[in-house]
């Protein structure tokens, strides 16, 4: 994600979209100065270029996390111009916009690798009674046209989880996937199945809980990730010993580890159905990546 900030106002999107894709997210962060006049008013102004708004919902401090629909402003001798005006409470504090957008492709060429538009130009306004309006925040979302490939890190989900703009609960399990999938990978294959079970499950709750808040930001930067899972588990550190070999040593399993067993059918068995979990956990996210725009 890229934050583009001004006084007052913090614009957050993905600044790259995959060839082909025509639609996106972005989050506008805006509150009015302290110092303003209490009669003046303040309006968030959005003017699209070549996108369309699709939907746009609101945070506020007391939506207790909670999206709410927003019906825009329009005025008649600006119909292509969305206004929403500010709550000027003192306890209002920065409002929180999001807002989904679709391009219509001018042309079949339309979106290939190199492109750049502007999307939209945003401005916070004051309305001075009796006056101009005065400009007192301006930026631009835009989006770049890219080559698909698969990523590597989740920096930037990283970035967005700790970025105070999610609910606590989707943030608190993004954490959790980062902190699990900086790990190395275990020395044996047995422990190594647990370990990229662990880090999928992870990833089945951020999706979950980015589908619950609609937030899409969350869903596309998952979906561009690529874990390097599987037997070669590319581009991965290693580490020993593993837990089943702490075990032969005489340690105490892990509470954790319920694939693990003493006999060796038992253990068989339960190898092919944590084998059987594992790829399934890969299967949903090749199928997140596949219906999510903006994915790998």
């Amino acid at each position: 994600m890229r934050d583009a900030e001004s006084s007052g106002l913090t614009l957050r999107f993905a600044p790259e979209v995959r060839a082909g894709v025509f639609e996106g997210h972005a989050v506008i962060v805006a509150g009015a100065p302290a110092d303003l006049d209490p009669a003046s008013g303040v309006v968030l102004r959005l003017r699209p270029f070549c996108a369309r708004i699709t939907s746009m919902r609101r945070r506020t401090a007391s939506s207790d996390d909670r999206l709410e629909d927003v019906t825009p402003l329009v005025q008649t001798d600006q119909p292509r111009v969305i206004h929403c005006p500010l709550d000027m409470r003192p306890a209002a504090g920065v409002l929180e916009y999001h807002l989904s957008w679709a391009i219509d492709p001018e042309n079949a060429g339309f979106g290939a690798d190199g492109e750049e538009r502007a999307l939209f130009e945003v401005r916070l306004l004051a309305q001075h009674p009796g006056g101009e309006d005065q400009v007192l925040a301006a930026g631009h979302i835009s989006a770049a046209w890219v080559a698909p490939h698969p990523v590597r890190s989740l920096g930037q989900l990283a970035h967005l989880g700790t970025s105070g703009c999610l609910p606590p609960s989707l943030a608190d399990a993004i954490g959790d996937l980062i902190r699990t999938n900086e790990g190395s990978v275990p020395g044996c294959g047995h422990c190594a199945m647990c370990w990229e079970l662990e880090v999928l499950t992870h990833a089945d709750r951020v999706r979950e809980l980015a589908e619950h808040h609609n937030e899409t930001a969350v869903s596309v930067l998952l979906a561009q990730w690529d874990p390097s899972t599987g037997p070669d588990y590319l581009d991965r550190s290693r580490h020993r010993p593993c837990r089943c070999q702490r075990l032969r040593l005489g340690a105490r399993p892990e509470a954790r580890d319920t694939w693990w067993a003493e006999d060796l059918p038992t253990r068989e068995r339960l190898d092919a159905q944590l084998r059987q979990h594992v790829t399934a956990a890969r299967l949903r996210h090749l199928a997140h990546q596949r219906r999510t725009p903006g994915g790998t």
